[in-house]
């Protein structure tokens, strides 16, 4: 009779490159990752306050501009889960990228060539679409170059980098807009895109293949290394610690998306002029926190816990929100603007970071992203327009010690509900 032989696991694959060529692939690698998301964050600046600007000085009422900029919204929301889908199933995550980037830059001409009705909508749907693929496919490459021991760090990377783009990219093109077009800012975006297509072969595709020998995430290898299939779809939906870390998500973003453009509002309605130069201050400042403190949370996290970090978010935004009711002027504006900062670096670096945890084992990291990207659009939906309701009727305070209640409220479930995910990471016992 004869025996059977046992199965033989998959065998890492074997560097087909000496280690010194491997340290210089990953040099480059973690360059073009740093001016990727530098230039993808400028390209992305261009569409923020000034499509409303552009819009306006080409005629179009505010009604139709409302629904322009819901058309983007909608589009969004709706590709979070299939782009999710698609980055998990192409390994190809490089040329994925470069689709995404190559669609902003041709949203960004159609609005710069074509300011009419249905160009404009369909640019936003582009938009839209492309936000959704590039948040993902930028997340994959990463977690591809990372240690399992590093990922928070390099995510942390990935913050400054974005945050330190979005912030010198303000106030050039504050500068554009006021010195020559409002149309000239979408131009300089598509600028920014061609420039962060060209980071993008710096990423190296040996280095990528080579991702089994620093971390064992389903999601970064490709499908020969891996020791298991991917968990069914449906299951991810049903984790309950995916569905309650989506419940903290919603909470933090159903608390934090109305602050800043109320405070703006509240002092606006106090007599204050010249809101644009406090709006780019508070920006600014919170940026540049951001990118000071980031890679340093990213690190912590592996120290300390994810949970830590999290909940030190959650608390910054409830002391923003708590400040702001007591205090709502120009100055504690700014100041608050710090403790954004802290709340936006804590919850940047750890969404993707968790989500990695959670979906360690089973894989769909990428689809997990897309899960909460749900959860973030539908609570920043409802903090604006609850947030108004509140304000009409019972004043600004009332709304930011509601929104403050709100954050608390996360605070509290993520204390309580969520536990600490670092630990997804170590190999299941032996049976």
């Amino acid at each position: 009779m004869a025996v059977r032989k046992p199965k033989e696991s998959p065998k890492r694959p074997t560097p087909a490159v000496s280690a010194a060529d491997l340290a210089e692939l990953r040099r480059h690698s973690v360059a073009g990752l740093n001016g990727l998301n530098f230039f993808v964050a400028d390209m992305f600046t261009g569409f923020g306050p000034f499509i409303t600007v552009y819009l306006t000085t080409n005629g179009w009422l505010p009604t139709d501009i409302g629904l322009a900029l819901s058309v983007a919204t909608i589009a969004a929301v709706a590709a979070q889960v299939p782009a999710g889908m698609l980055v998990d199933a192409v390994f190809q995550r490089r040329l994925l990228t470069a689709l995404g980037i190559a669609a902003v830059i041709a949203s960004a001409l159609v609005l710069a060539l074509f300011p009419e009705r249905w160009p404009v909508i369909g640019s936003q749907v582009l938009l839209g679409i492309a936000g959704s693929l590039l948040t993902p496919a930028i997340a994959a490459i990463t977690l591809s170059l990372s240690r399992s021991d590093q990922f928070g760090r390099r995510l942390g990377g990935n913050v400054r980098y974005k945050a330190l783009g979005s912030m010198l990219t303000a106030l050039l093109m504050g500068y554009v807009g006021t010195h020559f077009s409002t149309g000239a800012v979408f131009y300089v975006s598509a600028g920014f895109g061609c420039i962060a297509l060209a980071f993008l072969p710096m990423i190296s595709g040996v280095d990528l293949r080579n991702a089994p020998h620093r971390t064992q995430h389903p999601a970064a290898l490709p499908k020969p290394a891996r020791t298991a299939p991917l968990r069914r779809k449906r299951e991810l939906w049903r984790d309950p610690l995916m569905l309650t870390f989506c419940g903290c998500i919603f909470m933090f973003h159903l608390s934090n998306a109305a602050v800043l453009p109320f405070a703006i509002s509240a002092i606006e309605a106090a007599g204050l002029k010249d809101t644009d130069l406090l709006v780019s201050v508070a920006l600014i400042v919170s940026q540049a926190t951001v990118a000071i403190i980031s890679p340093r949370l990213g690190a912590l996290a592996h120290e300390r816990g994810r949970k830590f970090i999290l909940l030190a978010g959650f608390m910054a935004l409830t002391l923003r929100c708590v400040l702001l009711a007591i205090w709502n002027s120009s100055v504690s504006l700014v100041l608050c603007q710090v403790l954004d900062g802290i709340s936006g670096a804590a919850i940047g670096v750890m969404v993707p970071l968790i989500v990695a945890d959670i979906t360690h084992r089973g894989g769909r990291f990428n689809l997990g992203l897309g899960v909460v990207g749900l959860a973030v659009a539908g609570g920043a939906t409802v903090s604006t327009t609850a947030a108004g309701f509140v304000t009409q009727h019972f004043g600004t305070r009332i709304a930011f010690i509601c929104l403050g209640c709100a954050a608390a409220a996360g605070s509290m479930l993520v204390r309580v509900a969520l536990p600490e995910t670092g630990h997804l990471h170590a190999p299941p016992p032996a049976k």
